[in-house]
């Protein structure tokens, strides 16, 4: 595969350890003593820093013939980039006071690998709307991919977590701005689902489907679009997921509540939401922990079979609920399709 390698890298002629070895280190490191600077210390380290930017901008030539909103555009580039190291410092230091706090948690997280989840079931994100975005739905995009990482990083039993076809301006923001993301514990790969699976194997998830989701198959992969475009584009992830072969279902979010707004969620809410219903198997508690209550979530009365109707999946009959398809939201406005 000439994807993304997202494994734990061995340092310049490190040895594979062994299982024993990783759990003694394991030990060892839990108890080393952590240094931890105060925050006068990274008040100071910040105001330097601070310091040295004004200098450098005042002497930093500006091309010639930029445009004002030009120069602010770089102005803002040049500061995030200066900015950098110092933020990366304070967000560790930040980490080691969390992790002095609570010694166990390096334990925990270690343990929460993919490798070692009991969990088989298999989420991917389709990065693959590169093209339908703007520079700034990127943005957004990425730091909902982070998001997503975290929660999983959170579960007991960590999803199989995919990201498919990461390329271009996607994985330019990964690379520029996202320290470190090679080394996440998922499986990042700069190949389309087409070449990674199986057609008959994909569910891809998508507002407009007629199949309502009620429970997984391990054998599946179950796909959210990585797509930020502002209710622009409706109904594209849906096209090529029919075009591709792929089967597709939408979430039950219809079947147990009516929303005052839109039905639409963000990618991180989708993944969060598959996330609750995997640990409680429960869709109804796992939409109620999702959902802003900004979008006035009103649970159906059970009693009242006035929107349902039969619909036949995969052969089989199912009960859905008769109700106006919305697209996947990436946040307030902005929309999967």
């Amino acid at each position: 595969s000439s994807g993304i390698n997202a494994e734990w890298p061995l340092r310049p002629g490190e040895e594979p350890a062994s299982e024993s070895a990783n759990n003694g280190s394991t030990a060892n490191e839990i108890n080393k003593p952590v240094t931890l600077l105060s925050q006068e210390q990274l008040d100071a380290e910040y105001k330097q820093t601070k310091a040295a930017f004004e200098v450098f901008i005042k002497q930093y030539q500006f091309p010639e013939g930029i445009s004002r909103n030009g120069k602010k555009k770089m102005t803002k580039k040049l500061h995030m980039d200066h900015f950098k190291k110092i933020r990366r410092k304070i967000e560790r230091q930040k980490l080691k006071r969390k992790r002095a706090a609570n010694p166990e948690t390096k334990r925990h997280r270690k343990a929460r690998k993919l490798s070692h989840s009991c969990n088989s079931l298999r989420i991917a994100i389709d990065c693959s709307f590169d093209d339908l975005m703007s520079e700034k739905d990127i943005v957004m995009l990425t730091k909902q991919l982070q998001r997503c990482y975290a929660i999983n990083r959170k579960m007991e039993n960590p999803l199989q977590f995919h990201m498919t076809h990461l390329q271009d301006k996607t994985l330019a923001r990964m690379e520029g701005f996202i320290d470190g993301y090679k080394n996440w514990d998922i499986h990042i790969k700069t190949e389309s689902l087409v070449e990674l699976f199986k057609p008959e194997d994909v569910v891809y998830l998508c507002a407009e489907s007629e199949n309502v989701l009620t429970e997984f198959d391990d054998k599946k992969v179950y796909v959210i679009g990585g797509f930020v475009d502002h209710n622009a584009h409706k109904g594209v992830a849906y096209e090529r997921a029919l075009t591709a072969g792929f089967q597709h279902a939408r979430l039950p979010i219809d079947s147990y509540f009516t929303l005052a707004t839109r039905k639409v969620l963000t990618v991180c809410q989708v993944f969060e939401m598959i996330s609750y219903f995997v640990d409680s198997e429960d869709w109804e508690d796992a939409i109620k922990k999702t959902v802003p209550e900004r979008k006035g979530l009103e649970a159906k009365d059970p009693t009242n079979n006035e929107n349902k109707i039969e619909t036949n999946t995969d052969n089989e009959k199912t009960e859905t609920s008769l109700v106006d398809n919305g697209n996947v939201d990436l946040d307030k406005d902005a929309t999967v399709s």
